[in-house]
């Protein structure tokens, strides 16, 4: 499952293999000296995981984002990924399984949107893939709404004046790669109210959202 992540965010955001250095979290703690080497950060997260259990080495990713946001670096977190930078910066999260979203949930875009590079050219709704059970409910003092949900009120949000941006949502799942994690982690997410088969009649193509990190990329981490 941690090579098809790291597949999944190289296919989607058209990175060469050879272009990625991937950090396990759980095997070692991350040191600021590995920013010296990159570009841009990304954070995906595991689905065994949530960033209000004891994560091993946590404490040293913390101290990663804040020294790559001193240095100006870009960052992309998806899914724990966003939730882990809310709360690094300040945010809250909150577990609350009676609103977890599982499969293709349609986002909003907020006002903030408008004029933010990478969703000023999308449209107001969309579809994403998603499957989460903790919720951002309080964003940092100084973070921007950029997306929301019927069951999530913070599905994007971004600091302005740098190339930090989170997503509740899954960029980097393709439609095959949705049924492929459901189906992995279904003791997870799902209920025995709602059937792998069930959600899988009402999962869709997500293009909108799957092209955020190629477009992260090219309007942020090589403009920046």
């Amino acid at each position: 499952m941690k090579l098809h992540e790291i597949t999944c965010f190289e296919t989607a955001g058209k990175i060469a293999d050879d272009h990625v250095l991937s950090h396990d979290l759980l095997e070692k703690p991350v040191t600021a000296e590995e920013l010296d080497t990159v570009d841009a950060v990304i954070i995906g997260g595991s689905g065994d995981y949530s960033v209000l259990d004891p994560v091993p080495n946590l404490g040293s990713l913390v101290a990663l984002v804040h020294e790559a946001r001193f240095r100006g670096v870009p960052i992309l977190g998806s899914s724990w990924g966003a939730q882990f930078l809310a709360s690094a910066f300040g945010g809250v999260v909150a577990r609350d399984p009676d609103q977890r979203e599982v499969g293709t949930v349609n986002v909003r875009l907020e006002p903030a949107a408008k004029t933010d590079r990478l969703f000023r050219d999308m449209p107001l709704e969309f579809p994403t893939q998603t499957g989460h059970q903790d919720h951002i409910v309080k964003l940092p003092q100084d973070a921007v709404r950029l997306a929301g949900s019927d069951c999530c009120s913070v599905q994007a949000f971004t600091f302005p004046a740098t190339g930090i941006y989170g997503f509740q949502f899954h960029p980097e799942l393709a439609l095959e790669d949705i049924v492929m994690r459901l189906r992995y982690y279904k003791d997870n997410y799902v209920t025995a109210d709602d059937s792998i088969g069930k959600i899988s009649t009402r999962l869709r193509p997500t293009p909108e959202s799957y092209g955020l990190i190629a477009k992260w990329i090219d309007r942020v981490v090589l403009q920046d």
